[in-house]
């Protein structure tokens, strides 16, 4: 499990990086809340889905680091994309 966490690491820290680092500059404060919200949200379900995988899926081998991984980066990139979307709306409502 540790290794996973070790793995996913540096992709989290990235694309938390880079949505904090193209946040808007004039936004209004839903859009700040979901912001932290999902600054928030994304690495602890990274971490959730590692951990609770590791301690309920029951599969040999290296397959299920593979797959919980994936299924952690598919995650934040679910997560972050819904507020990159939300972002785009804001930004392209005028």
């Amino acid at each position: 499990m540790w290794i996973d966490l070790f793995v996913s690491a540096p992709v989290t820290l990235f694309m938390l990086w880079l949505y904090r680092y193209s946040t808007p500059t004039a936004r209004p404060a839903w859009l700040r809340s979901v912001d932290g919200l999902l600054l928030v949200l994304a690495p602890l379900s990274v971490i959730a889905i590692i951990a609770i995988g590791h301690s309920v899926v029951d599969f040999a081998g290296m397959g299920l680091n593979v797959m919980l991984v994936a299924a952690a980066y598919l995650t934040l990139i679910g997560l972050l994309g819904f507020g990159w979307m939300l972002r785009y709306y804001y930004v392209n409502s005028d």
